[in-house]
């Protein structure tokens, strides 16, 4: 019932949050080394060349227009979801040291740095809106924010650079973190909800994680991989086809204000099979930001740039629907923790035991 598009949606979302309780057999439980984990389903994207980025004009940063090669991977058909990551959370994965990969992930995973890069994101938001103050009223008209959201905005503008430091700290506090930031808000802790409020060293800890378990290679996507998946070979314009429909995804246009079970939207699934690519939470991939057109170097595929801005893609149940069209690029500091964001793994020795 949770994937039957005739079945409203508030119905397959109730179906969808009882399935998750019980136990979505789409997962297999599975027991290693660090104790229990659950195996997600992939997708195989075949080798070749794809379609990269957009000539639209929408955004100056997804052009131009490129075909990057590709080589054979596989991707997670979901977003990963809250009962994958209690499973990280019961193994101790926050306190054992040999999930967290360089010195960046060190230091956050022992409380160093965890605040400054998301403030000054921040910052540069509040200077953004100051610059264009217009903007608040146009989103609103244009039925891109919330009435909420207009008057939080405008808030933030009177404020002093002290009133202003001060809600800082209360949004991105200091210190050590032993668990995702929204994990004990009901709003987004179903066991069935994507993961959400967790930071780019935190996604790559749980796919090092995810692999010492399992004797696979988990990793997040480089961002031409998700692409490729999002797009296919055709193009995409959106996961599911070129033109947008409500009806198909998570987006400030479909009025959910919050993250949804995984799957409740079928119409928006890829050819492939690929599940709420466009909507519903951003997900991290590894790459650095840096304008196209994209290459597999080490400036931008590097473990030596870890605290550079990681692009995200997806779009989010917060977002409208140009930033969930498959081309979109957003960036974040790696240790943003927004509760629209979260994470999908690629496997790739999954292919090589495939053939």
């Amino acid at each position: 019932r949770s994937r039957d598009p005739a079945a409203d949606l508030r119905a397959r979302i109730a179906a969808a949050r009882a399935l998750g309780e019980l136990g979505d057999p789409s997962f297999q439980r599975r027991h290693g080394p660090d104790g229990d984990y659950l195996l997600p389903p992939v997708v195989t994207i075949a080798a070749g060349n794809y379609p990269i980025g957009s000539n639209e004009g929408i955004y100056e940063d997804e052009s131009p227009a490129h075909q990057v090669e590709v080589a054979a991977f596989a991707i997670g058909r979901f977003p990963v979801t809250n009962a994958e990551w209690r499973c990280f959370l019961d193994a101790g994965g926050y306190d054992d040291e040999r999930w967290w990969q360089d010195e960046a992930a060190q230091r956050w995973r022992r409380g160093e740095e965890t605040a400054e890069g998301p403030k000054q994101e921040r910052r540069e938001f509040r200077q953004w809106l100051r610059d264009n103050p217009q903007r608040i009223g146009e989103l609103l008209r244009e039925s891109g924010i919330t009435s909420k959201q207009a008057e939080d905005c405008e808030a933030i503008l009177q404020m002093s650079d002290a009133e202003f430091e001060a809600l800082l700290d209360t949004w991105y506090p200091s210190g050590r973190q032993a668990e995702p930031a929204y994990w004990n808000d009901p709003a987004y802790n179903d066991a069935a909800q994507p993961v959400v409020g967790v930071c780019w060293y935190e996604a790559r800890a749980y796919c090092a994680w995810l692999s010492a378990q399992t004797g696979q290679f988990w990793r997040l996507p480089s961002e031409a991989e998700w692409e490729a998946a999002a797009r296919g070979r055709s193009g995409r314009r959106y996961a599911w086809g070129d033109d947008f429909d409500a009806g198909c995804c998570n987006t400030f246009e479909s009025h959910v204000r919050g993250t949804t079970p995984i799957g409740v939207f079928p119409g928006g699934d890829t050819p492939e099979g690929l599940v709420d690519l466009s909507g519903n939470v951003w997900e991290w991939t590894s790459s650095a930001y840096h304008p196209y057109p994209y290459a597999p170097d080490l400036r931008r595929e590097g473990t030596d740039t870890a605290d550079a801005r990681r692009v995200l893609r997806g779009g989010s149940w917060n977002n409208n629907r140009d930033n969930a069209r498959c081309a979109y690029r957003n960036h974040n500091d790696p240790g943003n923790r927004n509760n629209n964001l979260g994470l999908r793994l690629v496997c790739v020795s999954h292919i090589v035991q495939a053939f």
